[in-house]
């Protein structure tokens, strides 16, 4: 009985930790989209590591906010595409994009996030490149 309610427990946190991830990569998709920068900086840790186009610092949530704000208003959002997405045997997780403006320029983004619960996972690093 023991051990079928550990493979229990087991699959249950597996599933959960699945659905947050799926749940913040739907999240970041979507506020790339629709160039919403106060959603996503809901995602946020306290810090954030920013990295647009070389240029890196870290930034409270707020700030980060602003400078995303900032980014989708020189930059206004046609597309997002995720590409590839990894969980990480350390809790970290790792997602790689391409951002498309209405002007037609081409970026690719880098995120990194942290799991720090089974149901709370945030965004520590984001790089923007040309």
């Amino acid at each position: 009985m023991g051990k079928i309610l550990k493979i229990i427990l087991v699959f249950f946190f597996a599933s959960s930790v699945s659905f947050a991830q799926s749940d913040l990569f739907s999240q970041i998709k979507e506020c790339f989209i629709t160039g919403n920068a106060t959603m996503l900086s809901t995602s946020f840790g306290n810090n954030v590591s920013c990295n647009i186009f070389g240029k890196e610092n870290f930034y409270s949530r707020s700030q980060s906010a602003i400078i995303f704000k900032d980014f989708f208003s020189n930059y206004k959002p046609k597309d997002f595409e995720i590409r590839h997405q990894k969980n990480e045997q350390n809790g970290r997780i790792y997602l790689i994009g391409i951002y498309t403006a209405q002007g037609g320029e081409v970026f690719r983004v880098t995120i990194y996030a942290k799991q720090e619960t089974e149901t709370e996972i945030y965004i520590i690093q984001i790089k923007i490149e040309k």
